[in-house]
């Protein structure tokens, strides 16, 4: 079976149009081959943020393998969610981007579901919402392999040299974000394969949305390993991040 299918997952009640589309914030959780922690994560936000805040709960599941689309149906009983389900892959970007376009209400926050962000630090965001557009989490100890440290230092060089930006995590998978931000960009990433979120914090910078950088915590993976930066792959990554970084440039120096 192909083709994107959503699906509402209810506690046995009856989950209606205002839960889905008028919360005060949407929780949103990207997950691919999570399935030996994923409950346990969704656990997590759900009690950290969904119990303590009017919200709804979006997981957006991208063709998963290993049972993760399963383990998230027997979700069902303990708590409302929306699951965004596909049977074929889209990949990170297609995905988180679909996700997003989908959520409701004037706040979105956005956590990677790898296990690395903790729940908790939701809230060193959302103190700091009045007054920006976007609080992103910056990761003050990394707990990744020496290259993703210094692909990410570089990284860093590069963009804020050639957009004239002041940023340190620009990629950061923890973020909180108005829903305007949302449709104002999201729609016009497409150069950075490897860093949706780097190019969609350019973007906004440079838009001129506020936007700042709050330290949070980062673990180690508790399950599995990374899906996109291998050590194999990084020579191949590296070249296809530069030529998206000078397309992008590019791309808004024509005023796109």
């Amino acid at each position: 079976m192909g083709g994107s299918v959503m699906k509402v997952l209810g506690s046995g009640k009856s989950v209606g149009l205002e839960f889905v589309e008028s919360p005060a914030i949407s929780v949103v959780l990207p997950v691919f081959n999570e399935a030996g922690i994923i409950s346990d994560i969704v656990r997590a936000y759900y009690g950290e943020i969904c119990r303590k805040l009017p919200s709804v709960l979006v997981v957006a599941e991208d063709g998963s393998t290993d049972g993760t689309r399963e383990v998230l149906a027997s979700l069902r009983n303990e708590f409302p969610m929306v699951l965004l389900s596909d049977h074929n892959r889209k990949g990170y970007a297609r995905g988180v981007g679909d996700a997003l376009r989908s959520c409701g209400g004037d706040w979105v926050f956005f956590s990677d579901s790898d296990g690395q962000y903790f729940p908790s630090d939701f809230w060193r965001l959302w103190e700091r919402r009045d007054g920006y557009d976007m609080v992103v989490g910056r990761k003050v100890r990394r707990s990744e392999g020496l290259h993703r440290i210094v692909l990410a230092n570089g990284f860093h060089r590069i963009v804020n040299g050639l957009f004239g930006l002041d940023l340190h995590d620009a990629d950061c998978g923890f973020r909180l974000i108005r829903r305007e931000v949302i449709r104002s960009v999201v729609d016009d990433v497409r150069f950075l394969k490897y860093s949706f979120w780097a190019e969609f914090t350019i973007r906004a910078c440079l838009k001129g949305f506020r936007v700042c950088e709050v330290p949070i915590s980062h673990g180690s993976r508790v399950h599995g390993d990374t899906h996109i930066y291998k050590p194999s792959k990084i020579p191949v990554i590296v070249l296809k991040q530069l030529r998206g970084l000078a397309h992008l440039y590019i791309d808004l120096k024509n005023g796109h």
